[in-house]
């Protein structure tokens, strides 16, 4: 039974809100939301190896993540059956933690699609998501991607068209925020309501970056930034650096600017990463291939 699958490497991207509106408090404690998400071109590498202790062992690049609380694992419980060969999971962190680009939620579903492939479990993507929603709300969006509007906790989704090309240079101050902190700290007063949680634009085949430009909003943003003031320091930053759109990023500390054109986004990234910040260049995904690369 320990022999059952060979090891494999699954690349887990990273992900962009590029509009998210908070549009209600829930009786659970949770917020409903209103949101477009953007898997990216940024990835942590999961890799999977049989184990012959019948385990689940859980390794982390990055100290200070218990692996017995880490998404992976409760992921890897999730589909655990009696009988099934153990598994030894790697997790090599290139995503910031805290930084609203959705990086645990990916690890785990990833860790969903590649145990239900590894274990041959069959389930479907449904089920498969509808685990994931359990574990995190973000989780069902990873397995469904790349680009998507959600609604409900951003567990409704919707499939999107890709957009037009363009590049993202993502910033981030040392310090991340964690998500059930700074929805608690939320006030609903800081935002208007929306209308509606229809997708608040036509979409008509491949979208217009302008479109995308015109329509970036984050209702945390305020809430963050008061909480950690280097976030607004970052958007001043990136806003003088001619990119075209500047946005927090989920509930993290991250903020994105969007450039049409690399040489543009190249320039501002040689400016930027003087400072004392961890910064990245990214490129939108326009489908899930890196699930299928490693299996």
């Amino acid at each position: 039974m320990s022999n059952l699958f060979k090891t494999a490497t699954i690349l887990s991207p990273a992900k962009i809100n590029l509009f998210l509106k908070i549009t209600g408090k829930r009786k659970d404690g949770y917020h409903n939301i209103a949101t477009l998400f953007q898997m990216i071109d940024l990835y942590d590498k999961i890799t999977f190896s049989p184990s012959p202790k019948r385990e689940i062992e859980i390794t982390c690049s990055k100290e200070g993540i218990p692996p017995e609380t880490n998404l992976v694992y409760l992921a890897a419980q999730a589909l655990w059956k009696p009988g099934l060969p153990g598994v030894s999971i790697h997790i090599e962190k290139n995503i910031p933690v805290g930084a609203g680009l959705g990086g645990g939620s990916s690890n785990c579903a990833t860790a969903l699609f590649a145990l239900n492939r590894l274990w041959k479990l069959g389930l479907p993507q449904k089920k498969l998501m509808a685990k994931g929603k359990k574990l995190g709300a973000d989780v069902p969006f990873f397995l469904f991607g790349p680009r998507a509007w959600g609604t409900g906790t951003g567990d409704r989704l919707t499939p999107l068209p890709p957009a037009e090309p363009f590049h993202i240079l993502l910033v981030k101050p040392s310090e991340g925020a964690p998500t059930a902190k700074i929805y608690e700290t939320f006030s609903l007063g800081l935002t208007k309501p929306l209308s509606r949680t229809k997708i608040p634009f036509e979409f008509k085949g491949l979208v217009l970056f302008e479109d995308t430009v015109a329509y970036l909003i984050n209702d945390l943003e305020k809430t963050v930034v008061m909480m950690h003031p280097a976030v607004g320091t970052i958007r001043k930053a990136l806003t003088g650096e001619h990119c075209k759109g500047v946005m927090l990023s989920g509930s993290g500390t991250t903020v994105f600017g969007l450039f049409k054109d690399k040489p543009s986004a190249d320039q501002a990234l040689r400016k930027i990463s003087r400072k004392q910040w961890w910064c990245r260049l990214a490129k939108p995904l326009t489908s899930m291939k890196h699930f299928k690369k490693g299996i």
